[in-house]
């Protein structure tokens, strides 16, 4: 037998198999994320608060907004003839972050052309109802963000080791073994869901990394304004960015090696483990 024509074959993964994997990822994704949201929604309702998961806050707005405060933004921000303007004070509750206030103030033409962006200022005030210009570090979006997939990765690395399967891979007849065969013990389940979800981790710190620096192009409230008045709109470079850095970690970590090594991810190889037809 001629080994090195052997080992000069393309490596390509079965289809089968490619899609039997990621239709049970994507079963266990969505049953796992909802279970958590459902619970911290449930939590967020009964204790009045905001864990930062996305559509399930507890933010409550009301348009009482102090004359003195009201004022300074007219001033600083007087309305062209179409426009009109909404003022709110917002609140939102963190668990082991206390009470944030922000003025949210929004502006829009009328009627509305479908085509002219509403110009949106939100900023965060502090007792006083002084706006607050300097940056604040996210946190608590940070601590739910890694909260979350710390909640998926234990959900699958329980019901990955010692022989047990997910949702999805009971369904689609798969199952997560040592390269020798051997079931995993909950130690190496976890490790490798650490490394599976690495891009999610990635993706978490950035957010995090991004909110230490300014939003706006200045922390003076009232240039602020002016900015706003002479039609300034924030730019959402920054968030598709981030979308940009999350879609290639993805491609890297998960697709690329997945489809080059017969189905074993990174993570697989540094753990030693396969996935298998049961």
């Amino acid at each position: 037998m001629d080994n090195t024509a052997a080992a000069q074959e393309p490596i390509t993964l079965a289809s089968s198999h490619f899609w039997r994997r990621f239709a049970a990822s994507a079963v266990d994704v969505i049953i796992f994320q909802a279970a958590i949201l459902i619970t911290v929604h449930y939590i967020s309702t009964v204790f009045s608060l905001d864990f930062r998961f996305p559509r399930w806050t507890s933010m409550e707005c009301t348009e009482k907004v102090p004359d003195q405060l009201a004022k300074r933004v007219d001033t600083g921000w007087p309305l062209k003839p179409n426009e009109f303007r909404t003022n709110q004070i917002c609140e939102v509750r963190q668990l082991g972050f206390g009470k944030q206030r922000y003025l949210q103030v929004a502006v829009q033409i009328e009627p509305w052309d479908y085509v002219t962006p509403a110009q949106v200022l939100t900023m965060p005030v502090d007792a006083d109802n002084n706006p607050v210009t300097k940056t604040l570090p996210a946190y608590a979006g940070l601590i739910s963000g890694i909260g979350n997939i710390g909640l998926i990765v234990l959900a699958f690395a329980c019901f990955s080791a010692n022989g047990r399967r997910t949702f999805g891979k009971a369904v689609f007849f798969l199952r997560v073994q040592s390269i020798d065969r051997k079931d995993l013990n909950l130690g190496s389940a976890l490790k490798r869901e650490i490394l599976k979800f690495g891009p999610n981790l990635l993706f978490s710190a950035t957010i995090f990394a991004s909110s230490l620096f300014p939003i706006y192009p200045t922390q003076d409230f009232d240039a602020l304004l002016a900015m706003f008045h002479d039609g300034y709109i924030p730019s959402d470079k920054g968030t598709t960015g981030l979308y940009v850095i999350w879609t290639i970690a993805a491609m890297v970590w998960w697709l690329f090696p997945f489809i080059v090594w017969r189905g074993q991810a990174f993570y697989d190889r540094v753990c030693a483990c396969d996935v298998v037809s049961a």
